[in-house]
C-alpha cells in the first residue's frame, strides 16, 4: 500500500485550461504546490500554478521536467499526447493513466472496450469512405448521428443525418477530408445524464449526484441537479459509473456520459477520464467537489461521499455570452454563482465561464435559472440583460 502523499508536495497537470486551474485552487487550499504543462503561457490554469512549462504537448523534455519536478501527475482533458503520458507514468505516479486516455481518445476503441465488458452502449456502425457511410446509413435508418473517431469535443466532429438529401450535402461537404466515422442509431431520448464517479489508489469509490444535461449545438448548456429521472434510473446511472471505473482500474476522476431512453433504459454514451463539464456544481453545491475529490484521489487520501448541500443548476457561458454579461447585476442575487477562467482569446462557442444557481428547491432553481438565461441571453439594442435583471429581483423576494 502506497503511503499518502502530504502537503507541500507538488502535484503535476497536463494541460492549463479551466480544469487545471480549478484543481490547482483545491490543491493550494489543501496545502499542496502545482506546477502545470501547457503550450500556452497565458493558460487560465498559469496564474495559479507554482510553475508553468511551456511547451507541446509531445515535448520530451518538457516531459522530463515535469517528471523532476511534480511528486505525482494527472491531466486535465484527452487531447493530448498518448505516448508521452505513457513515458511519463513508467518515471512517475500518474493517474489515472495512459490506458484509459487511448480509449477516450478514440470513440471506437471507447465502444469496442465498452460493449467487450459489458456495459450498454448506442448501436453503431464504422465507416470511412463515401460508399461505407452510404451503406452503413440505409442499414441503421435515418435519423442517424455521424462523430469523428478522435478530437471530438464542445461539440466538434458530430453531424445528425436525418434523411438522403443531408446524407449528399454531408458526402459533398467531406469528400476531401475523409476519415474514419462512428455512425450511431439516434435515439428517441427522455435525457441525457452524467455521473462523476472518483476511484482512490485502493480501490474506493465515490459518486456525485446524477446530474441532467442540455445540450445545445452538441455543447453542453446546462446541468440540472439532481437529475429529473426517477429513483430507479438514478440508480441504475449510479451503478453503470462505479463499474465502470472499477472495470477500467480509474485512480482519479471518471465522468461517465448516458443516454435514457424513453423505456427508461439507461445507455453509455461517452467516458472522461477527468473532471468534468457537467461536475462544476460540486463547487458551489456540494461538501466536497470534485476537484478536491481529485487531489485527494491522487494523493492517496481517504475521499468522502459528496453531499449535495441544495439543489441546483449550472449554465456555461460562451464567447458569446459575454457581450450581454453583467456581473455586478448578477452579484447582487443570492445563489448565483458567477465563474469566469480568465481565456484571452474570446470565440462565440469557446466555453469562457460558467454560472451555478443555487435554490431551496429544485422548482426555485430552475426559476432562478431560467431568470439568469434571459439576462445572458446575447439581445440587440440598449435593453440587453435588463429584463432578466428584473425578474431576478421579483422572483428573489418570492
Amino acid at each position: 500500500m502506497m503511503n499518502p502523499l502530504l502537503p507541500p508536495a507538488t502535484i503535476g497537470i497536463i494541460g492549463g485550461g479551466q480544469l487545471g486551474m480549478m484543481a490547482i485552487r483545491e490543491a493550494q487550499r489543501m496545502g499542496y504546490r502545482s506546477i502545470v504543462w501547457d503550450p500556452d503561457p497565458e493558460c487560465p490554469a498559469s496564474v495559479l500554478a507554482n510553475e508553468t512549462i511551456t511547451a507541446p504537448y509531445a515535448d520530451r523534455a518538457a516531459a522530463e521536467h515535469l517528471a523532476d519536478c511534480a511528486d505525482v501527475i494527472t491531466y486535465e482533458f484527452e487531447h493530448i499526447d498518448a505516448e508521452t503520458v505513457e513515458w511519463l507514468e513508467q518515471h512517475k505516479t500518474l493517474f489515472p493513466g495512459s490506458s484509459i486516455l487511448r480509449v477516450s481518445q478514440h470513440r471506437q476503441i471507447e465502444k469496442e472496450e465498452l460493449s467487450r465488458r459489458g456495459f450498454p452502449i448506442v448501436e453503431y456502425r464504422l465507416a470511412a469512405t463515401g460508399a461505407e457511410l452510404e451503406t452503413t446509413f440505409k442499414s441503421l435508418r435515418f435519423p442517424v448521428v455521424v462523430k469523428t473517431v478522435t478530437a471530438g469535443y464542445d461539440g466538434k466532429g458530430q453531424t445528425v443525418i436525418r434523411d438522403a438529401q443531408e446524407v449528399d450535402a454531408f458526402l459533398r461537404g467531406n469528400d476531401s477530408s475523409r476519415s474514419e466515422c462512428v455512425v450511431e442509431r439516434f435515439i428517441d431520448l427522455q435525457c441525457e445524464l452524467s455521473v462523476v464517479v472518483v476511484r482512490g489508489r485502493t480501490g474506493d469509490l465515490c459518486t456525485f449526484p446524477v446530474v441532467e444535461n442540455e445540450h445545445r449545438e452538441n455543447i453542453l448548456y446546462k446541468t440540472t441537479i439532481p437529475a429529473n429521472v426517477s429513483p430507479g434510473v438514478q440508480k441504475e446511472a449510479t451503478r453503470l459509473a462505479r463499474e465502470i471505473a472499477e472495470s477500467f482500474d480509474i485512480t482519479g476522476v471518471l465522468c461517465v456520459e448516458m443516454f435514457v431512453t424513453r423505456e427508461d433504459a439507461v445507455i453509455v454514451n461517452e467516458l472522461a477520464p477527468r473532471p468534468h463539464n457537467s461536475g462544476h456544481f460540486s463547487l458551489d453545491a456540494c461538501d466536497v467537489s470534485q476537484f478536491e475529490a481529485l487531489i485527494r484521489s491522487i494523493a492517496g487520501l481517504h475521499i468522502p461521499q459528496p453531499r449535495l448541500l441544495t439543489p441546483c443548476v449550472m449554465i456555461n457561458l460562451l464567447g458569446r455570452n459575454l457581450s450581454a454579461l453583467n456581473v455586478e447585476e448578477l452579484s447582487r442575487h443570492s445563489g448565483v454563482k458567477v465563474h469566469l477562467y480568465g481565456k484571452k482569446r474570446v470565440e462565440e462557442k469557446r466555453k469562457m465561464g460558467h454560472i451555478t444557481v443555487l435554490g431551496e428547491t429544485s422548482q426555485h432553481a430552475a426559476r432562478m435559472a431560467t431568470l439568469v438565461e434571459e439576462h445572458i441571453a446575447p439581445m440587440s439594442g440598449s435593453d440587453a440583460g435588463s429584463k432578466g435583471a428584473v425578474k431576478l429581483k421579483e422572483i428573489q423576494s418570492t
